[in-house]
């Protein structure tokens, strides 16, 4: 009862975190694709992989072209490390487009924590990300240089509850903020950025999973701030090497 009503407590503290700021909004309907591979090649070793597409403007424009390789180490039954490398490149887009488009590495480490919560699988993600962006495309200054590094914290919690007996049919609840701690500047003092996202998936095979759902990005830029509705799709796999 007790990890319960701490679940719950951080549920309703992380939804408040989700609601909108004042300022100018503005609402774009988005369309957020994603593979996730973990695949267990070793007693405590994995190798995870993610790539992430996503359009804007009901899928017209690029938003986002993600993705990340890195190592996965068992620390316990319930705590897992990873250390990796994420390349990202990103477009002007919308009402409050970047100066430019850009293109990014960035280092991360992260800690994922899973426990049963009664009924209920509850999984989080604490991850640092070291990210070092340079100006790409047309506007992009002549001999553009790789920017001074960029520190962002991220916290992802996600309640997971299975729909059938047999565990093929789940639903599934996330939260997730995002924030710049280095170099601090005003328009990110607070959240960057938070997602809330809502899917319901099946199990193709024991080791194959798909989902489908809603996802809700509020996002800060210069001049106001993003409310994102998007489409969902996202395949994960964890079939073993070995």
């Amino acid at each position: 009862m007790t990890n319960l009503r701490t679940t719950c407590a951080v549920t309703t503290c992380l939804l408040l975190a989700a609601l909108p700021l004042r300022g100018q909004q503005v609402a774009d309907f988005v369309l957020w694709g994603g593979l996730f591979g973990d695949h267990r090649f070793g007693a405590r070793s994995s190798l995870y992989w993610d790539y992430h597409p996503r359009r804007a403007d009901g899928g017209r424009v690029w938003q986002l072209n993600l993705g990340a390789l890195g190592y996965t180490r068992d620390l316990s039954k319930q705590w897992r490390a990873m250390a990796g490398l994420g390349v990202s490149h990103g477009y002007r887009y919308g009402e409050f487009p970047a100066r430019t488009n850009t293109f990014e590495l960035r280092p991360l480490v992260q800690l994922m924590g899973t426990r049963r919560v009664g009924a209920w699988t509850w999984s989080d993600r604490s991850r640092a990300e070291f990210r070092v962006i340079r100006a790409t495309g047309d506007l992009a200054p002549e001999g553009a240089d790789w920017n001074p590094t960029v520190v962002r914290l991220r916290r992802q919690d996600r309640l997971l509850h299975n729909l059938t007996q047999d565990g093929r049919w789940y639903g599934a609840f996330s939260q997730e903020f995002l924030v710049n701690v280095h170099p601090a500047r005003a328009r990110v003092a607070m959240l960057e950025q938070t997602r809330t996202q809502v899917v319901v998936g099946h199990a193709l095979t024991p080791t194959n999973r798909v989902e489908l759902g809603y996802g809700l990005q509020r996002l800060n830029r210069t001049g106001g701030f993003e409310m994102n509705h998007g489409l969902l799709l996202y395949y994960r796999t964890t079939t073993p090497f070995r």
